[in-house]
């Protein structure tokens, strides 16, 4: 599966009152060549469950556009299939920026369960290649997500094309989510011995986290 995200920084608050108005915008934004489509609200930032040095991008929400492969997602770019900011109107959009992603399900989200969604960005080591880094997160990390208490949902989007810094590197190297039952559950999930593991590991490839706590919006489709 390929993620289109745009990182959207609001030159105001972004309420669920926002989202609410706008909910037939973003639906007409999205073609039914697009296999899913979901605004994601951040309600939170908050890293109280993990030590880690965290990134400096701002953003108020993240808009995913699912495809089945990268070449539906470049006619459907090309077409128009999709707008970027999902329907917000242009004068609440201070900044936009769009990361294609390969996206790897480890657990499928909860379809209808009620839950909590937290997303995260990731920027690995600069020792680290592109290749190691999906090489380390793709199998072992993952196996290591999948024991952690109580996790109903995880997925990992791995950036391949996106902004980049001075030096040549993505501003971002992936993009994390995680469903729980609640936002306890998350806390408990970190601090157990499994999630001690967890993120021993992530020392090993990944320089910072940057953790979000979403209200997501199923435009369209799988989510």
């Amino acid at each position: 599966m390929i993620c289109v995200m745009s990182l959207i920084q609001a030159a105001t608050d972004i309420t669920e009152s926002t989202v609410a108005a706008n909910r037939d915008a973003m639906v007409s934004s999205v073609s039914p060549d697009v296999a899913g489509a979901v605004f994601n609200h951040i309600t939170e930032k908050v890293q109280s469950d993990i030590s880690f040095d965290t990134s400096d991008i701002e953003f108020d929400a993240i808009c995913q556009f699912f495809f089945p492969d990268l070449s539906s997602s470049m006619s459907a770019a090309s077409s128009g299939g999709f707008n970027l900011s999902m329907g917000l109107p242009g004068p609440l959009v201070a900044d936009l920026n769009t990361i294609l992603c390969l996206q790897n399900t480890i657990i499928a989200p909860p379809d209808r369960t009620p839950c909590v969604k937290r997303m995260s960005i990731l920027r690995k080591r600069p020792a680290v290649s592109s290749e190691e880094f999906q090489d380390q997160w793709f199998t072992l990390h993952a196996n290591l997500a999948k024991r952690l208490n109580g996790v109903m949902g995880y997925r990992q989007n791995l950036v391949i094309d996106g902004p980049r810094n001075q030096e040549g590197h993505f501003m971002v190297d992936g993009m994390v989510e995680f469903w729980f039952q609640n936002e306890e559950a998350i806390i408990h999930a970190f601090q157990d011995r499994q999630g001690h593991t967890l993120m021993a590991h992530a020392c090993e490839f990944i320089s910072e986290i940057s953790t979000f706590m979403v209200s997501p919006e199923r435009v369209s489709g799988v989510q």
